[in-house]
């Protein structure tokens, strides 16, 4: 008996119809438009507590600033923390040489007594620097004697899902924030996808989330 050695082979294949490869398209197009749909509150959540200490991040809008202000008013709060890095553009013609300083200087000018907020300065970072925030906010801690545990996290957009990660690996499970992402500048949250502002930012966030996810160890 002779052995054929063949390097290839015919064998019958099922493909689907036009109709099937609609509906391939039809599930494709669905799980798009559920992922486009969902991603902005995924990346910009709302949780509690909210009260305690609240914490801004330094680089927020004066619109949300505006409504922090409302918040710490009307809620019961000890005290306002501002965290952020040094300002890397224009500094040396500036008053203010960091965010935190800055959104200081715009609380007192809101109305809060001096007393009741803490600036707390990260060290200057090319990289991962809401994590140097969240590390100089715990330092901050241990230099103010700060013993509350029950944080309020004040950001904007589709940064606070990542934020809030990166704090609470800062602080400890010790912990518990609590998180509201104020609405942006640029772009409206239900239709970030319509215009470049909002597609850059919902979808670098994402990005970044997914990297601070997997990759990043403090």
């Amino acid at each position: 008996m002779r052995m054929r050695f063949e390097l290839t082979n015919v064998r019958p294949r099922k493909r689907p119809t036009w109709l099937g490869w609609l509906l391939i398209a039809t599930l494709l197009c669905g799980l798009f438009l559920g992922f486009i749909a969902s991603l902005y509150p995924f990346l910009a959540p709302e949780k509690p507590p909210h009260k305690g200490l609240m914490v801004v991040e330094g680089w927020i809008h004066d619109f949300a600033l505006d409504e922090a202000i409302i918040l710490f008013k009307t809620g019961n709060y000890s005290k306002i923390v501002c965290t952020g890095v040094p300002i890397e553009t224009g500094s040396y013609i500036q008053q203010f040489k960091s965010y935190p300083e800055m959104t200081a200087a715009r609380l007192k000018k809101m109305g809060i007594p001096p007393e009741k907020i803490i600036v707390s300065v990260a060290d200057e970072a090319k990289k991962d620097r809401t994590y140097m925030a969240a590390v100089a906010l715990r330092e901050a801690f241990m230099a103010y004697n700060i013993d509350e545990t029950e944080l309020h996290l004040i950001t904007t957009g589709p940064h606070g899902r990542r934020s809030r990660m990166l704090f609470q690996k800062a602080l400890g499970d010790k912990y518990n924030i609590g998180i509201t992402c104020l609405a942006p500048a640029s772009y409206t949250p239900e239709d970030w996808y319509k215009g470049s502002e909002g597609v850059r930012y919902v979808m670098s966030e994402w990005l970044a989330y997914v990297y601070a996810k997997l990759f990043f160890y403090p």
